[in-house]
C-alpha cells in the first residue's frame, strides 16, 4: 500500500515555504509551525501503519548527536557506541539492539535522503532540526517517515539531543507490528510553552 502525503503536492510545498517566511520574524512561530507540521505528518504515518505495518524499519539519526570529537565510525552502524554510551547515539544503539532495527547516521542531508532510497525501508525513524525535517518531507515524501525536532543543542550543529522516551515508544510499537502511537514530544510541549531561546531554523552545513 503506497502512502499517500499532501508534500507530494507542490501546492502544499509552496504554502509550506509561504507560512515559513511569514512567520520567521515572529520567533518561536516559526518551529512551531513546524512541529504541528510533524505532528500532523507522523499521525497519517501512524494510519498507513495501521492497515500495512512495516517489516523494515531504518533508524536515521543527524552527524549533530553524536559527540563532539569521536572518531566512531557511525555511518556504517552503530555497533562501537554500546560500549560507549558517552552521547545520544549510545541509548539509540541500545534501543535498536533490543528492537532489532538498524540505525544509521547520516552525515548530510542528501545522504540521508539517498538512505531512505538505496534501504527501501517501509517506515523511518528520524530526529532533525526543523529545516532539515521540511527538506525531508519535501524530498522523500513516498516514504512514510515518523519525525521528531532534535530536542536541544550545545550551538549549532554540535551535541544535538534527542527526545528518547518518544524515539522508544516509537521503535517498540512499529517493530512490534504495531501502528505508531500518536505521542507528543517534547518539542510539541515546547512549542505550545516557548522556550525563552528556541532552537533557531538556521540550515545546518
Amino acid at each position: 500500500m503506497s502512502f499517500s502525503s499532501p508534500w507530494r503536492r507542490q501546492w502544499y510545498v509552496g504554502l509550506v515555504a509561504m507560512l515559513r517566511r511569514l512567520l520567521r520574524p515572529f520567533g518561536p512561530a516559526e518551529p512551531a509551525l513546524i512541529a504541528w507540521l510533524a505532528e500532523r505528518q507522523n499521525r497519517r504515518v501512524a494510519r498507513h501503519l495501521a492497515v500495512s505495518p512495516a517489516r523494515r524499519v531504518l533508524l536515521i539519526m543527524p552527524r549533530c548527536v553524536k559527540k563532539s570529537g569521536c572518531r566512531a565510525d557511525v555511518q556504517r552502524g552503530l555497533d562501537e557506541c554500546l560500549s560507549c554510551l558517552q552521547c545520544p547515539l549510545g541509548d539509540v544503539a541500545l534501543i535498536c539492539r533490543q528492537h532489532e532495527v538498524q540505525a544509521l547516521v547520516a552525515f548530510r542531508s542528501h545522504i540521508a535522503f539517498e538512505m531512505a532510497r538505496t534501504h527501501k525501508p517501509d517506515v523511518i525513524i528520524a530526529s532533525a532540526c526543523h529545516d532539515r525535517m521540511v527538506k525531508a518531507w519535501r524530498s522523500v515524501p513516498d516514504v512514510p517517515a515518523l519525525l521528531a525536532p532534535l530536542a536541544g543543542m550545545e550551538r549549532m550543529c554540535v551535541n544535538a539531543t534527542l527526545d528518547l522516551p518518544w524515539l522508544e515508544k516509537q521503535v517498540a510499537a512499529v517493530a512490534a507490528g504495531r501502528a505508531a502511537p500518536v505521542v507528543a514530544t517534547d518539542a510539541d510541549a515546547t512549542s505550545r510553552h516557548p522556550l525563552p531561546a528556541p532552537i533557531p531554523t538556521i540550515e545546518c552545513p
